[in-house]
């Protein structure tokens, strides 16, 4: 026959445990805010549930039992898991413990996206963090099916219930072969790029990002070829041979930002552009936002004050 034992109450559970660890019915009460004789009624009301004996009672001391011993070393675990759960339970939902998707574009892993996330591994430990390098396009279906839940990308074409924000302009500048007639001059005219072959990533891939270079270059007398990568590869302009090859040769040239390609690879050369175009980073993210969202959105922008990427207040 099975012998079936009732389920004692956490108050049950918290009041023997008191008493085990005081061995004071008076202490203990006092611990627990408890009038003594509360608190003897509780132990009592265990014991009956539980068919034994926990504590030798005497006027002078009190001791665990074999029985009390036993139970107590199953009940302080109990208590503890729940404290645990009531603890990791509030802070999931205060957005301080989870896991945080990130989709991002290729340009803004040299040195945005590091920033971001040393500052929340400092400040929220406990946030997981799973991030995934991906084109433009492809992170905003991926922030808008709820597969990520952050989205990076510059000019993002936006759709759905996105929220999106501008955190960041960055001056565009160009790769050049080393032996192109352009790099004797530390900064250079856009005009001069005029009859200029520009290797690009397919518009397909970032449109916004495609559009707002093509559209500040051509508003400067830029009237050249457009070359798009044959290889799609998150290197960019160095994963696409043909492309390489063409600016190595000082046939063509691409776009970039300062830290994108640092070091460049021996060969070729980063020049700023006169006038400078600047591009936006943004950051998007799925309506209605999480506490875990709206924590980082928070540290994104504190992150992005103190760079002066954007103004304080």
């Amino acid at each position: 026959m099975t012998w079936m034992c009732a389920t004692p109450e956490l108050r049950h559970l918290r009041a023997f445990v008191a008493v085990a660890e005081e061995l004071h019915f008076s202490r203990a009460a006092r611990k627990l805010h408890l009038a003594q004789q509360a608190l003897s009624a509780q132990i009592r009301q265990l014991e009956q549930e539980l068919g034994v004996v926990l504590f030798h009672r005497t006027t002078r001391k009190v001791e665990l039992t074999q029985a009390g011993r036993t139970f107590l070393s199953h009940a302080l675990p109990i208590l503890n898991s729940v404290t645990t759960a009531c603890e990791q339970t509030r802070r999931s939902y205060a957005g301080e413990v989870g896991q945080l998707s990130i989709a991002y574009t290729p340009t803004v892993a040299p040195e945005a996206l590091p920033k971001f996330v040393l500052e929340l591994h400092r400040v929220h430990p406990d946030l997981q963090l799973r991030m995934c390098e991906m084109w433009q396009t492809d992170s905003v279906v991926a922030v808008n099916s709820s597969r990520f839940d952050v989205g990076f990308a510059r000019c993002p074409v936006i759709r759905g219930d996105l929220e999106c924000v501008s955190i960041r302009e960055e001056p565009l500048g160009i790769v050049l072969g080393c032996d192109h007639r352009l790099t004797t001059s530390s900064v250079v005219p856009i005009a001069d790029l005029a009859a200029e072959t520009l290797t690009i990533w397919p518009r397909s891939l970032s449109p916004g990002f495609y559009d707002r270079v093509v559209e500040t270059l051509r508003a400067h007398r830029f009237d050249g070829r457009i070359q798009e990568f044959e290889n799609l590869g998150f290197g960019v302009l160095f994963s696409d041979d043909t492309a390489r090859v063409e600016v190595a040769a000082g046939r063509a040239f691409s776009v970039a930002f300062s830290q994108q390609y640092a070091p460049l690879p021996e060969g070729f050369a980063w020049r700023p552009l006169e006038p400078p175009p600047t591009v936006p980073l943004h950051m998007f993210w799925k309506k209605p936002v999480s506490a875990t969202v709206d924590k980082l959105v928070h540290l994104v922008h504190e992150v992005a004050r103190r760079e002066g990427w954007i103004e304080s207040g």
